[in-house]
């Protein structure tokens, strides 16, 4: 070996001896200098949370109703920003934010400034290309609510806060099967442990009963009318008293769930459910049927009309101050006459004719799937508020207060055999264990098959014979107008009143039933002029879109079948 050969030798061994040296010198101190620390380390914990996407809303024929989108943080790092003059004067004009506020977080001693809270994605697209030329610049999804339809079925279907919690309607009542569930795990910070894999359960995705299509004619019939008849407001409400299937449910003025935060607060709350009002002369509907079921008289009956009767001190009057003398059922139906409905109601007695009532389900709210339901007025003997001039009243819709759904909940007895279905508007929920579907549920039934048929050929004979307006071609109506003055604070106003009108079709074999509401209608004040029409108008779109035949056509179809059995 020569001297040159040697030298290398010797290179590489002091190499080798330093790498070892070097070695030894890190696993001491990270096993004896650092090794407490390190320990202590390895038992920190740290907890993962996963959060569920939540579940999307569609209507009965797979439409998006409700879904998930994202709004975006703008948010900078000002350690590493270089050119904040620059920047600040790129970010205005897309943040609409004065440059003196952007530079104030750009310039800031703190790691993390947050420039835009909530932007679009189209704003953010803007300031993702800026970071192409600045450093420092932050995007951040942040989840909200996406409403496709915009303010269709808004009252219904509610809104979503930005901290994810359901505000009103369908969100709110389903806040928890769709928000799903976060899942968390704790974790150890050690690279010598296994680290968990951890998913959430995503939220559930609802299947309406209601068809978009449907919901939209009815919005459109709703917003017409209070333009037409220059009113306040308005709910229609259509539902299958087969089943309590809601059809559509609108109420106006709307909002766009979107944009929740802009909307007057009055606004959010459905109308449909959560607004109570004395319905008018509807419920003489239910009062005859109430009066024939319990046997108090039969559809022959007859009465004195003198045109002003007597209850508790209280003097009740017709609408329209007539005094007809001998009267018989349907008349007091066609020509609502309030004398005929408290004449019923007095010869039925109190505490009967206030369990029929109750059957009916005033008073109660009717548990439809919906948040803040109210449960109506409805003061009985014994209860503080109760006098006897109230069971007059309570016979024509006066001093009775309910919602729309309440009352188009009762009348749908007389509709569906004398029973009542509980309203739903959530058909079938899908979720990670399954699929359910709702199953119709019996409420009560106040009266028998046989009193709700002849309560409906009266109502059939009181639409042909005084409201024309709520007919249509090929059809049988059964229906009831009603036209209800307002009270506030006890005394009730002069020129405002709800003019509302229900109908339910075909008459001998329902298939929908619809209510409409009009508030403080200008041109017309009565049901038959306002309410009526915008059923009948309604009503001939429906037939078409639901797939209803005429009666003509829909007996032959009976006729021929029976032969063929």
């Amino acid at each position: 070996m020569n001297k040159s050969q040697s030298r290398r030798m010797w290179v590489i061994i002091m190499g080798l001896l330093l790498g070892v040296f070097l070695i030894l010198l890190r696993l001491i101190t990270f096993q004896i200098v650092k090794g407490p620390e390190w320990a202590a380390r390895s038992r920190d914990e740290s907890i993962v949370i996963a959060q569920p996407a939540r579940g999307t809303i569609y209507d009965r024929n797979g439409a998006m109703l409700a879904a998930n989108s994202s709004d975006y943080q703008i948010s900078v790092s000002p350690n590493m920003v270089i050119d904040a003059t620059g920047l600040s004067l790129e970010l205005m004009p897309i943040l609409q934010k004065p440059q003196s506020e952007i530079m104030a977080a750009l310039l800031s001693d703190r790691p993390h400034e947050v420039v835009a809270g909530r932007v679009s994605a189209d704003i953010a697209d803007l300031v993702r290309d800026l970071q192409k030329e600045y450093s420092g610049l932050q995007i951040d999804p942040l989840a909200r609510r996406f409403y496709p339809q915009r303010d269709l079925l808004c009252h219904t279907l509610g809104y979503v806060d930005f901290a994810g919690n359901g505000g009103a309607g369908l969100e709110g009542y389903y806040q928890e099967e769709l928000a799903g569930e976060a899942a968390s795990a704790t974790f150890f910070l050690s690279p010598l442990r296994e680290q968990p894999s951890i998913a959430a359960r995503e939220g559930d995705d609802l299947v309406l009963t209601v068809d978009r299509s449907v919901q939209q004619m009815v919005e459109n019939e709703l917003t017409a009318a209070l333009l037409e008849h220059r009113a306040e407001s308005g709910t229609i409400i259509v539902m299958d008293p087969r089943t309590g299937a809601i059809l559509a449910m609108a109420s106006a003025p709307c909002y766009d769930p979107n944009e929740f935060y802009d909307a007057d607060e009055s606004l959010l709350l459905n109308p449909a459910v959560s607004s109570q009002f004395e319905p008018g002369s509807v419920m003489k509907l239910i009062t005859m049927a109430s009066a024939l079921d319990s046997g108090t008289v039969t559809p022959d009956s007859t009465y004195y009309d003198a045109g002003v009767l007597e209850v508790g001190g209280h003097r009740t009057v017709n609408w329209d101050r007539s005094a007809p003398g001998t009267t018989d059922m349907t008349t007091l139906l066609a020509r609502s006459l309030n004398v005929g409905a408290a004449t019923l109601s007095t010869s039925m007695g109190a505490e009967r004719f206030n369990d029929y009532f109750r059957q009916f389900g005033f008073g109660s709210p009717t548990g439809i799937d919906l948040m803040s339901e109210a449960a109506g007025a409805m003061p009985l003997p014994g209860d503080e508020s109760w006098t006897e001039s109230l069971l007059a009243a309570y016979s024509y819709g006066q001093a009775i207060a309910t919602t729309p759904l309440q009352m188009i909940t009762a009348l749908s007895a007389l509709a569906n055999e004398g029973e009542i279905m509980q309203p739903y508007l959530v058909q079938e929920i899908h979720s990670e264990n399954g699929d359910f579907a709702h199953t119709p549920i019996v409420m009560s039934k106040p009266i028998s098959a046989e009193a709700a048929r002849d309560t409906t050929n009266m109502a059939v004979t009181a639409v042909a014979r005084e409201v024309s307006q709520a007919q249509i071609q090929g059809y049988t109506i059964a229906g009831k107008t009603g036209t209800a003055q307002i009270s506030e604070n006890g005394v009730y106003l002069e020129n405002d009143v709800i003019a509302t009108f229900a109908g339910w079709l075909p008459a001998d074999a329902p298939e929908v039933i619809i209510y409409v509401k009009l508030d403080r209608p200008q041109i017309n004040p009565w049901g038959s002029l306002t309410a009526a029409p915008t059923f009948a108008h309604l009503a001939e779109e429906l037939v078409v879109l639901l797939d209803i035949p005429p009666d003509n056509i829909r007996l032959r179809a009976d006729i021929l079948a029976a032969r063929e059995n």
